[in-house]
């Protein structure tokens, strides 16, 4: 029983497609949950919950997928379940505190503070960008009728692709959902909510740029 952005996981058995890019497996304790034409999922169960890794390709530079999955005051606007987000304090221009509440089907809401810290891609690094973050639940007071989630550490992953016109995004979580989950749910997370997510994401980076051009 588990769960993405904090409600993430589950394993589903998937009809074979031929690879669309190359995706290898983490390792070999990781089960490849779901796979299409356009993502990649692996699960692994860990004593503490459940580790996930999705990979797919966005047709957007780096920077500005970056600075899509990083707009954490409008999460609400674009991102799947969320209803509220918002940055807390700001201790650099690489490190900040989110605030961030999620509303995913057939369960009640979960919400998770979260530490930040952003890596903007230079010629040093090969021009990657990084977006890593890890649960602080005892920043805020716990909100009546809204389950805190004590475990919620994860990473966006931006790599140039094609002279950095696209780019290839890895999504990292590790998380416990608290609470009891449904598998049914927890199993809608792969074919549903993670997919939902990327789907988001690409969607606004496309509209980013857009407006860049």
């Amino acid at each position: 029983m588990y769960r993405i952005a904090a409600f993430a996981l589950a394993v589903i058995s998937v009809v074979p497609f031929a690879w669309a890019f190359n995706v290898k497996s983490p390792g070999p304790d990781w089960t490849e949950a779901n796979r299409t034409a356009e993502l990649v999922i692996f699960t692994k169960d860990v004593t503490e919950g459940r580790r996930i890794m999705a990979v797919a390709e966005v047709d957007a530079p780096p920077e500005i997928v970056f600075n899509v999955v990083s707009d954490f005051d409008n999460y609400r606007d674009f991102m799947p379940y969320v209803e509220e987000s918002r940055v807390l304090s700001r201790t650099s221009d690489s490190e900040l505190l989110s605030y961030q509440r999620i509303a995913p089907p057939f369960v009640s809401e979960r919400d998770y503070p979260l530490k930040f810290t952003l890596t903007r891609g230079t010629s040093a690094n090969g021009g990657v960008f990084k977006t890593e973050w890890s649960a602080v639940p005892k920043t805020l007071p716990k909100v009546k009728g809204i389950v805190r989630i004590a475990l919620n550490d994860g990473s966006w992953l931006m790599e140039p692709l094609d002279g950095g016109k696209r780019t290839r995004l890895t999504y990292t979580l590790l998380t416990h959902p608290g609470g009891l989950i449904p598998n049914f749910v927890a199993n809608l997370s792969n074919t549903v909510a993670i997919p939902k997510l990327f789907e988001a994401v690409k969607k606004r980076s496309a509209e980013k740029k857009s407006v860049a051009k």
